[in-house]
């Protein structure tokens, strides 16, 4: 029975590494946006260093075939390929929530596209290419994506010095893991070495400029929460807002603000980082010039935040008699990474707008 499930298996090996990938991916998604980061980071580390792991056994046993297979050796060439593809499902989907938990999908749809390259790759490599070879481009994207998310926590700071090390840390890594592969079964490896070098080294450079025209969102930092409002107060420890009524979150319309002439407007933040991580965020104040056809900024304002609080870091920014038109607040770090984003309508008012306060 063993056997014929082992043969089943390895006849659809490519249908369920994709399905196995798949699973990966969906059930990290239900469970980690309820844990904590440094948990999180633990298990990131876990799962690629088992996947690695995984891969490294899968290479070593292909290059030293029995002349009569045992079912445990048919167990292994068969399960292991499957665990590493399910733990690096894990990573990705890990990856996919932090990538994603600003509220700007254009700083996270890179990303997801080479998520679903990857997947679509999972179908292409099996079928025409040598195993190893997709699956340590593979992990290497995963290693670099990991190196990117656990590097700033670990020095408690962001910026393109900790991205190259980020960088740097990948590369050597999975240099040093290409190394024991070769070592393990050279004759295996000859023929893949190349396109797995070419594969990372474009890996390399599309996330680098990725970072650089800041497409990739600054993760460990996340926008919690961010709004639009006509004052904002500081008193004992606490936010008064006043503000127009909310439209209910399933209208997507693009919001209308309304502002009497000499008016002020205040855009209120609060952004999570993780506890004694400190970093500068910007709010950039820009208006949509219909004649340009560009978002123009209006307005730069940059303030410390510190990490630990649960429900993140408040503050706030004004920008003085705003004119009519579309109007976005990118909130940045320093180097341009976007964390979110609050985008608009600014209206001239008739009358006063109904406003309701909020304590934060």
């Amino acid at each position: 029975m063993i056997q014929k499930v082992l043969a089943w298996a390895q006849r659809n090996e490519r249908h369920l590494g994709a399905l196995v990938f798949l699973w990966g991916f969906i059930t990290d998604i239900i469970t980690f946006v309820f844990l904590d980061i440094s948990l999180v980071n633990i298990l990131f580390a876990a799962y690629l260093g088992f996947a690695a792991l995984a891969i490294f056994l899968t290479h070593f046993l292909s290059s030293r075939p029995p002349e009569k297979p045992s079912v445990r050796y048919k167990s292994a060439i068969v399960l292991l390929p499957l665990l590493a593809q399910y733990l690096i499902g894990n990573l990705l989907s890990g990856f996919l929530i932090f990538y994603t938990k600003s509220s700007v999908l254009l700083a996270s749809w890179p990303f997801l596209i080479l998520i679903a390259a990857i997947f679509i790759g999972n179908e292409w490599f099996r079928r025409y290419k040598d195993r190893i070879t997709f699956m340590a481009v593979l992990l290497f994207f995963t290693t670099y994506a990991y190196a990117i998310f656990a590097l700033p926590l670990f020095v408690l700071s962001l910026g393109a010095y900790v991205f190259l090390g980020s960088t740097a840390i990948a590369l050597v890594s999975f240099g040093i893991f290409l190394t024991l592969l070769y070592k393990a079964g050279r004759m295996k490896l000859a023929e893949s070495v190349l396109p797995i070098i070419g594969s990372s080294l474009l890996i390399t450079v599309l996330v680098s400029s990725a970072y650089f025209s800041g497409l990739i969102p600054p993760i460990p930092l996340t926008l919690k929460e961010g709004g639009i409002y006509h004052s904002v107060e500081r008193t004992e420890g606490q936010y008064v807002l006043q503000g127009e009524t909310e439209r209910p979150w399933y209208d997507l319309r693009t919001r209308i603000v309304h502002v009497a002439p000499g008016e002020s407007l205040s855009a209120f933040t609060a952004v999570f980082a993780p506890i004694r991580f400190g970093t500068t965020v910007v709010h950039r104040w820009q208006r949509y010039n219909e004649e340009k056809g560009a978002w123009i900024t209006q307005s730069k304002i940059a303030f410390l935040i510190a990490g630990g609080r649960s429900d993140g870091y408040r503050g706030y920014s004004e920008t003085a008699n705003p004119l009519p038109g579309e109007w976005r607040v990118r909130v940045e770090t320093e180097n341009g990474q976007v964390i979110g984003q609050m985008r608009f309508k600014l209206e001239r008012a008739k009358t006063p707008p109904v406003l309701h306060e909020e304590i934060r």
